[in-house]
């Protein structure tokens, strides 16, 4: 998924068909604006949320502006069902190789774990004096009854080639599903994941898998053949399909609220890698500001072996 804290850059713009002689200033008029970003999610108590500002590089190209523009010493407060949670500022050393060489600043509040069908409201009030806005409604997803009864229990399924699993349809929001393997090896007590393909596909002679992403499709298909590949593929050297006790595949199911549906929509490249788009729209959901502010609701959906399906391929 693409990253949700991104920091506002100048575009430089090209004239045609001007004289030589014409004294020309490439840049637009310098306006400094706000960004507020951060998503709230269920799956932990730690959010984190990020503040910056956009910026003028002092030559024509902007990588050669060092200064982190993150902003400290703001007041940040979440509201979440009747409780004010206050965000702290703080940093962390930076261990990328971006051109900022000073810590990564952030806020972040320990004690918010953010339930389904929830209203969340956030105020920023920056050292400047400005104030930087935004809502999310997270989704409303049901404890029980989300996924329909007529889902897929077992893997192979009681009937045909294909396991289905379906869920409750929310219009225009998008679903996120990741399917994971849970096994133990001989000898070790914790319990391990590793995420299965949804599918294999040929490249350049060879097979290669193929992961879901984000989609308003309220339903997954996996073929049982696919599964077949990857556990006869699975055993890394030095163990053999006896040294593992396959225990079931797990869907994690992310869905996205309304704000964090729009902002992926508006920038993923498009559905094949033939597409590139020339002129993405820039979303924001922020008062004051830009940005996105939005939040997601994680749930999951387990599948059980059939006992003589594993005997059957070893294990």
């Amino acid at each position: 998924m693409k990253k949700y804290f991104f920091f506002t850059t100048l575009i430089m713009i090209s004239l045609l068909n001007i004289s030589c002689d014409d004294s020309i200033n490439p840049n637009a008029t310098f306006r400094e604006r706000y960004s507020l970003n951060g998503i709230m999610r269920s799956d932990t108590s730690y959010q984190i949320i990020t503040l910056s500002h956009s910026y003028q590089p002092n030559e024509n190209d902007p990588l050669t502006y060092t200064e982190d523009p993150s902003i400290q010493g703001a007041e940040v407060n979440i509201y979440y069902d009747n409780k004010l949670y206050h965000m702290r500022d703080t940093s962390i050393a930076r261990f990328d190789t971006s051109r900022y060489k000073s810590p990564i600043k952030y806020y972040y509040n320990s004690d918010l774990k953010p339930g389904p069908n929830k209203v969340i409201e956030i105020d920023a009030y920056l050292p400047n004096g400005l104030l930087l806005q935004s809502v999310s409604n997270t989704p409303d997803i049901p404890k029980f009854g989300f996924f329909d009864y007529s889902s897929d229990k077992l893997i192979p399924p009681s009937f045909g080639s294909r396991i289905s699993i379906f869920w409750k349809n929310i219009p225009n929001i998008l679903y996120s599903a990741k399917l994971n393997l849970n096994y133990y090896i001989k000898g070790d007590s914790a319990l391990h994941k590793i995420e299965v393909p949804m599918m294999y596909y040929l490249e350049n002679g060879n097979s290669t898998p193929f992961y879901p992403s984000p989609t308003t499709n309220p339903y997954l298909y996996i073929e049982v053949e696919t599964i077949n590949k990857f556990l006869n593929e699975f055993p890394t050297e030095g163990f053999s399909k006896k040294d593992y006790s396959i225990i079931s595949i797990t869907l994690e199911l992310i869905v996205f609220d309304e704000y964090l549906s729009k902002y992926y929509s508006s920038v993923r490249q498009g559905i094949d890698g033939f597409t590139v788009k020339l002129d993405n729209p820039d979303y924001s959901n922020i008062k004051g500001g830009f940005g996105v502010f939005g939040s997601y609701i994680k749930t999951s959906y387990e599948l059980k072996f059939v006992p003589s399906y594993l005997s059957s391929l070893g294990y």
